[in-house]
């Protein structure tokens, strides 16, 4: 008896987190693509250097890319020329890459189109952008005097100045300035929260704003008559939706190769996760390097602001017009910082749990008797005998 007791609490226990895996990780388990769903608790692959950078250079030795990102064997490189190669050694500083031929970008013409008008309402709907910043401390040293500012980074003004020309293009934005610090390994373990609390929201598009930290040449450019840091777009290969993500930034710099040559500084596809399961349109975006001014990072993000929107098809106004033709999603705009309220998405997931919890009971109480019968029996043998003594003992201590 003992025995079979043990086996069915074993047997629920099992059941029970087949069912949590189900709902907290459906897409790894959907996806056809081979994902370990630990994976996204590996961070050592996401830590930067505390100091210095990676040198990439092609098999002539040429440099052709610095970073401070973690580079590892197998991580590829799309440059501004689109030339694409892959890392095939590190020694110490320097990453060696093998070239592997000219990418295609492929233009769609679709994106010249205006944007869709909705039937429903008859107007041009913007998208929700989700805004926020794993490594809150990133700061500017030529205009804030520090590389980092734990808690405050003003990596976060770059955030607004793409948040406002977001919104100055016809677009929704919510806008996290909620502190991920410190700026360790598990700051995209912190972070996550921030992304799925977005996606709860509805956002169409997540985007994690970011600063490298290289000498100011890497990222420093004219573009458009303007002084700017250009934006490099990191995708991570080591979730689910990879494939999904990576044909988002090629099209993210097939459209700004046109329209805005010379700002996109080329797509970085390093071994992480960097949250990027949770959306096929997440993206990782740094914005110039620590030796920059933050001036120039904030003219680069505003100016990359219409790109994204055009290749998903939102509608985007004219710079200086109002947006007034663009349906506002009610409650999803603005920001939200450290202490947001609980939102429906916190409801469901304690809905979820509950359910769980109840079929879980169900399944063990199925397993122990063998029957509806037995289980409805012991409910009520549970109910009737186990109060009834409850309460008789709680009485005879009162009356002592």
């Amino acid at each position: 008896m003992r025995k079979s007791r043990i086996m069915a609490i074993l047997a629920g226990c099992i059941m029970l987190a087949g069912i949590i895996g189900v709902v907290l990780q459906p897409q790894a388990i959907l996806t056809t693509t081979p994902f370990n769903p630990l994976d996204i608790f590996k961070t050592s692959y996401e830590t930067e250097r505390d100091k210095g950078y990676y040198t990439l250079k092609d098999e002539d030795g040429r440099v052709v890319h610095q970073t401070a990102l973690p580079v590892y064997v197998g991580d590829e490189y799309i440059a501004g020329d689109n030339k694409r190669y892959r890392v095939s050694r590190i020694e110490g500083d320097d990453a060696f890459m093998k070239f592997l031929g000219l990418e295609q970008m492929a233009y769609n013409p679709a994106w010249d189109e205006p944007a869709s008008v909705n039937t429903a309402t008859g107007k041009k709907e913007g998208k929700l952008f989700g805004v926020y910043h794993t490594h809150s401390d990133e700061a500017y040293v030529p205009t804030d005097g520090k590389s980092s500012i734990y808690g405050k980074g003003t990596i976060m003004k770059v955030g607004s100045a793409y948040t406002q020309a977001l919104k100055d293009d016809g677009q929704n934005v919510i806008h996290s300035t909620r502190p991920h610090d410190p700026h360790d390994a598990n700051a995209y373990h912190r972070s996550r929260r921030t992304a799925m609390e977005l996606m709860r929201q509805g956002s169409d598009v997540l985007v994690d704003v970011h600063r490298d930290a290289v000498p100011p040449n890497v990222y420093a450019k004219t573009v458009e008559g303007k002084k700017i840091t250009q934006v490099k777009l990191v995708v991570g290969r080591r979730n689910p939706k990879m494939g999904s993500n990576m044909q988002f930034a090629r099209q993210i710099k097939a459209y700004a190769d046109k329209h805005r040559p010379g700002l996109i500084e080329g797509i970085f596809i390093a071994k992480g996760n960097y949250n990027q399961d949770i959306s096929p349109r997440a993206i990782l975006i740094e914005v110039g390097s620590h030796t920059n001014s933050r001036e120039q990072a904030q003219t680069g993000a505003a100016l990359f602001s219409d790109v994204i929107p055009k290749v998903i098809g939102a509608p985007v106004t004219q710079k200086g017009e109002a947006a007034g033709g663009t349906q506002k999603r009610p409650g999803q705009e603005g920001t939200f910082g450290v202490v947001p309220g609980v939102d429906k998405g916190s409801w469901t997931s304690v809905g979820w749990i509950l359910g769980i919890l109840v079929v879980g009971g169900i399944l063990f109480l199925l397993v122990s008797t063998g029957s509806f019968k037995g289980s409805i029996d012991k409910v009520k043998h549970f109910s009737s005998k186990e109060f009834a003594n409850a309460l008789g003992a709680k009485r005879r201590k009162k009356k002592e």
